[in-house]
């Protein structure tokens, strides 16, 4: 897919302004700040939803989840059983749901806490589940791959304004005035993420889960 890199991205902004003092790793810096901040706010599906495997740890209740986990863990299935697990909300939520937290068997629940997957039974033997989630954005560099977070046609719009706003606001502070360059890059950035959000369209989320009221689940 073509996408434009942080060279290109940087020949635009140096025409933009026209200021040698700010140079290719200025724009490195701010692009890579511009992926996580866009893909912070926004679910991108097509480009960084993902999926692996996590086996169970023996004798404990979480494992680690991937190194490129970012947020929203939303499907989690085990390979070992042929099951979909279901996911809680908190940990909390997760350990309120069973009587005892040491018994061993099958795993039934998860949840999510920092860059852990705790579950609930504990299995005697390495289970392996099926997790997906979203992933963190490629970090650029100067001859880096091509960015792997948004979409072709608006990559441009997005990193250019971003990395111009950022560095106006640097050359317009303390200067008399209302920062005119700082604010047009600022509106044009705003206007591409209305762009991206509408591009995205609603979240596809699986059917919600009839609440365990009785605490069934406790049994297992």
């Amino acid at each position: 897919m073509a996408i434009e890199t942080v060279l290109e991205i940087n020949e635009e902004v140096q025409t933009i302004i026209q200021d040698v003092s700010f140079g290719i790793a200025d724009t490195m810096s701010y692009v890579n700040k511009a992926l996580k901040e866009i893909s912070g706010l926004f679910l991108l599906p097509k480009l960084l939803e993902t999926e692996t495997t996590v086996d169970t740890v023996v004798s404990t209740a979480y494992a680690d989840l991937p190194d490129n986990f970012q947020k929203h863990l939303h499907y989690c299935y085990s390979n070992t059983n042929n099951i979909k697990i279901k996911i809680y909300g908190s940990v909390e939520l997760l350990y309120s749901a069973f009587s005892r937290l040491d018994l061993g068997g099958r795993v039934v629940g998860v949840a999510r806490k920092g860059d852990r997957l705790y579950y609930q039974r504990i299995p005697s033997s390495a289970e392996t589940l099926r997790v997906h989630y979203y992933k963190a954005p490629t970090i650029q560099t100067i001859n880096g791959d091509q960015n792997d977070a948004l979409p072709e046609f608006l990559t441009r719009p997005l990193l250019v304004s971003y990395v111009a706003k950022e560095i106006w606001k640097l050359i317009e502070d303390g200067e008399e005035g209302a920062s005119p360059n700082t604010r047009y890059y600022k509106n044009e950035f705003n206007g591409a993420m209305a762009a991206l959000n509408r591009y995205i369209g609603p979240e596809d989320r699986c059917p919600i889960e009839v609440n365990d009221s009785l605490n069934l689940e406790s049994f297992l």
